[in-house]
């Protein structure tokens, strides 16, 4: 797994039409010579460099590595940046740390043209594979890290990634690089070390072209993946509204590929539920009765079943009952507990309900056995069965607002009016949050 060359490098750059580039330099020696060859890249294909050292303040030595990075940085001309970020306490100190680093870097990656490059090799994505072995990862985790993906507003790149350490460490004894090695890699307590210097060793000293052939192995399983999203996307795009879920259209679909949409659709609200949640999901709330209306919780949002479609929602509360406003129409009003704000305007919008200007409208929730008439329909029924009719799911009645005129229900806002439009002389909005 032989060291990539200044031209491949400048080569890869190229391909992505890199115009800016933000080197990821902790000190070590993978970043160093990441620095050395961006340096000799630089000489062939123009663009412009800033190397960011992080620190943590994990180590009493950051300050020195920092300093460190500064001066290899001045002496190449090269600009250099350097940030403190504080970690919360956590027990997973190595994934709080890697989240707080990309988080911090981001920033720099400000236009399509932007990229942010890392050290991580070979070594490296053979001990991510072991730990995602480790957690029972499904193919994307096992795929272990892309050699390119979107990052920010651009790219992240790691182009050290099939190379071999030993194939760097060459590299930078040839050039004569200087680089900082940080003690806490000796502490077996954390998993990636422990595998590095304990398992590591065993199996590529019985297996030497170990990390060349798990990393074909994880590349495999890399285009499986790509695969499996592209087939993923197109059902998720006849299946998904935003935050409903068409369930007819998902049992369309095979049983593996169920899963993989209820996964994309979830992760799209930043959600990765664990495969015995899912399954829940799928036994108490999708298969339940047809009349059962079920709930299950995930992270900050309620998942609920109705008329076959999967509704996604945060926790809201319901205005009480007993809530009546009096609203003079004559400016905006702002509805309880978060539910937006009614409008009159003088012509229709896109989802405008027809309506008279009185000196006063009264508004209220919840008072489902109001008798209402549609504009155009022949009878009056009670406003359940309307609801009932226009498929709106039992726990969002409460939250839609009704306005009497007199002792009249004349619209439902959102969804119908008595008023026909001949009649109308302003047109209500609801604008909700």
């Amino acid at each position: 797994m032989a060291m990539i060359t200044n031209t491949e490098l400048a080569l890869q750059l190229e391909a992505i039409s890199a115009t800016k580039v933000v080197l990821a330099l902790s000190g070590g020696l993978d970043s160093m010579a990441l620095l050395e060859l961006l340096f000799q890249a630089k000489q062939q294909y123009s663009f412009q460099l800033l190397a960011v050292y992080v620190n943590h303040g994990l180590s009493p030595q950051a300050q020195a590595w920092g300093e460190h990075c500064a001066k290899a940085c001045a002496k190449r001309e090269i600009a250099f940046s350097s940030l403190t970020i504080v970690l919360e306490h956590t027990t997973n100190i190595e994934a709080a740390a890697r989240d707080a680093r990309y988080q911090a870097l981001a920033p720099f990656i400000d236009s399509a043209s932007s990229v942010l490059l890392t050290g991580h090799h070979a070594d490296d994505q053979l001990e991510t594979l072991l730990l995602a072995l480790k957690r029972g990862a499904g193919a994307a985790g096992l795929s272990g890290m892309a050699r390119q993906r979107p990052f920010a507003n651009g790219h992240l790149l790691r182009p050290l990634l099939h190379c071999s350490r030993q194939a760097i460490l060459a590299f930078a004894q040839q050039h004569k690089l200087h680089w900082v090695e940080d003690e806490s890699n000796q502490d077996n307590r954390f998993d990636r070390n422990f595998i590095r210097n304990c398992i590591t060793p065993l199996l590529t000293a019985r297996w030497p072209a170990l990390s060349a052939t798990t990393g074909r192995s994880m590349q495999h399983l890399a285009q499986q993946q790509q695969l499996v999203d592209h087939y993923t996307e197109q059902a998720l795009t006849q299946c998904a509204r935003g935050q409903q879920l068409d369930l007819q259209a998902l049992q369309q679909q095979l049983p593996l590929q169920q899963d993989e949409v209820l996964r994309r659709w979830l992760a799209q609200f930043q959600l990765n539920p664990s495969s015995q949640w899912l399954q829940t999901l799928k036994t108490e709330v999708i298969a339940a009765r047809h009349d059962a209306m079920p709930l299950l919780v995930l992270a900050d949002y309620q998942l609920r079943r109705y008329n076959h479609t999967l509704y996604l929602e945060r926790p809201t509360a319901l205005p009480a009952i007993s809530c009546r406003i009096e609203w003079l129409m004559q400016s905006a009003l702002v509805l309880p507990v978060g539910l937006g704000q009614l409008q009159i305007q003088t012509s229709p919008g896109e989802n405008s309900l027809p309506l008279l200007a009185t000196t006063t409208t009264t508004v209220l929730f919840g008072q489902l056995s109001l008798a209402f008439k549609p504009a155009l329909q022949s009878q009056h029924k009670p406003l359940k069965q309307w609801f009932k009719l226009w498929q709106v799911p039992p726990w969002q009645r409460g939250r839609v607002p009704l306005l009497l005129q007199g002792n009249k229900l004349v619209a439902v806002a959102g969804y119908a009016s008595a008023i026909s439009t001949i009649q109308a002389d302003c047109w209500l909005d609801w604008w909700q949050n």
